[in-house]
């Protein structure tokens, strides 16, 4: 990455270094002494290149470095930041892809990797790889990268804990400002953002990620944000192509096999043919042969055969038909509408597997609950919750309801499922929860929290067909 766009991204962005030239690789994969230090001079030079803003010739000398030691991770990875850089997303994608196949897998590679893809309108591989990747990216870049894949939900989730974390600074909050930005949030971007700038910054980075937004595609909204612009792209150059450079284990001969001769072997050499049974011989009397004489057809004066008459089939018997009476309906129990025993014990059974619920008083909460999460607005904590009833059938079960809670001096909107009678019913619901991927815990409500919103149970209802 070259100094202007480091400096950028560092305030608003990604925190990208340059490439330092991975060695993860084995000894088989080392260059040989002859080209390891030409290779590693044009890789400096690269990297110099690239702090200088000079892509062009960063490309040049990532290539030379490349041709030099093609197995070298970090020089691939080198190469594909430059063709970032310049613009060249499909070659950039190409070489990144190749060094993350040789091992290298640090969040600068992932990342780039990212942006590649996105920029090829590649977006659910985009979110693939970084899903793969999480545990290696930091949380703030991690969540910035799904906001340009389009993943605006996971981004503002990843980038609100993060934020929230003991340590999180400015670039933590501005990334969640942005991912907020991009997804047509901009109230609560310009909050965040104004929380870390002043006015004048803050009307600044608006009219920035407004531009950034309105991009026509995702090529060009990749080349705003790195501050470059996309480039016509025949690809990397198939010299440099890594299939062309297998490694040793690849490389080794394998085993001579040994053909059949092509000269026809002698005749005496062949094993005999298994010998043919003989057909037993049976002896029949001379006397004991007869000769039968068939009669001839007869035929009209005009010499034709007549045909046999063949015999007609009996006529069939009288055809009972099934009664026609129409169909009739099992009859309904009195008192239980259009539901049949089997449905009813579903729904007992159904109903039995869930924790029982409770009325839930607004006024004066009570019992136990399960929280979901702590949001920065009562509007997002419905808004999840809408979200999570979607995702997870059985929250519909309960009634819900947030209050708002100050924690170090900031206020937050707690979400939480009520309607639970005792501490183990919150812990089975909140570990089956859990189980589906819902982060939680239990809390006990004490009744004096000011409830601000609340929401009504749906009980589960079954088809009654």
């Amino acid at each position: 990455m070259n100094r202007k766009m480091l400096t950028k991204l560092a305030i608003s962005g990604f925190a990208l270094t340059m490439a330092t030239g991975f060695t993860g690789m084995g000894s088989m994969a080392a260059p040989s002494n002859a080209d390891a230090a030409p290779a590693a001079k044009s890789a400096d030079k690269a990297r110099a290149a690239l702090e200088a803003g000079k892509v062009s010739k960063a490309v040049g000398f990532a290539e030379a470095a490349v041709s030099g030691a093609p197995r070298d991770a970090g020089y691939r990875a080198l190469l594909g930041q430059a063709y970032l850089n310049d613009g060249r997303f499909d070659s950039a994608a190409t070489a990144l892809t190749e060094a993350m196949d040789l091992g290298a897998t640090d969040s600068n590679t992932v990342i780039a990797l990212t942006l590649a893809r996105v920029a090829q309108g590649r977006r659910q591989d985009a979110i693939a790889l970084l899903s793969q990747h999480r545990d290696t990216v930091p949380a703030a870049d991690l969540g910035l990268a799904l906001a340009l894949a389009g993943d605006g939900e996971a981004s503002i989730y990843v980038l609100t804990e993060a934020a929230r974390a003991e340590g999180a600074n400015a670039r933590t909050r501005q990334n969640l400002a942005l991912a907020y930005a991009l997804s047509g949030r901009w109230a609560q971007a310009r909050i965040l953002a104004s929380q870390d700038l002043s006015l004048a910054k803050v009307e600044t980075r608006m009219a920035e990620w407004s531009k950034l937004a309105e991009q026509p595609g995702a090529s060009f909204q990749v080349a705003s944000l790195i501050g470059t612009k996309p480039q016509a792209d025949a690809g990397m150059p198939v010299r440099l192509a890594l299939a062309n450079f297998p490694g040793a284990q690849m490389a080794a001969a394998e085993a001579p096999v040994q053909l059949a001769s092509a000269d026809p072997a002698p005749v005496e050499n062949f094993a005999p043919p298994p010998p043919v049974a003989e057909a037993p011989v049976v002896a029949v009397a001379a006397n004991a042969i007869r000769t039968v004489e068939l009669p001839m057809p007869e035929r009209t004066p005009d010499g034709v055969v007549p045909v046999t008459d063949l015999p007609q089939p009996k006529p069939a018997g009288e055809v009972i038909l099934a009664d026609a009476a129409p169909y009739r309906a099992a009859p309904r129990i009195e008192g239980e509408g259009r539901i049949r025993p089997a449905l009813k014990q579903a729904i007992a059974m159904a109903n039995d597997m869930l924790p029982k619920a409770i009325a839930f008083n607004a006024q004066k909460p009570n019992g136990w609950a399960v929280q979901l999460g702590a949001y920065d607005s009562l509007g997002i904590a419905k808004e999840k919750w809408g979200t999570l009833k979607k995702r997870n059938t059985m929250l519909g079960n309960y009634p819900a309801s947030s209050h708002a809670a100050n924690v170090k001096g900031r206020t937050f909107y707690r979400l939480t499922v009520n309607g639970l009678a005792t501490r183990a019913d919150a812990t089975a619901l909140c570990k089956q929860l859990k189980a589906q991927g819902q982060q939680c815990f239990i809390r006990a409500m004490g009744g004096g929290e000011s409830i601000q919103w609340a929401a009504k149970s749906t009980p589960l209802r079954l088809a009654s067909r």
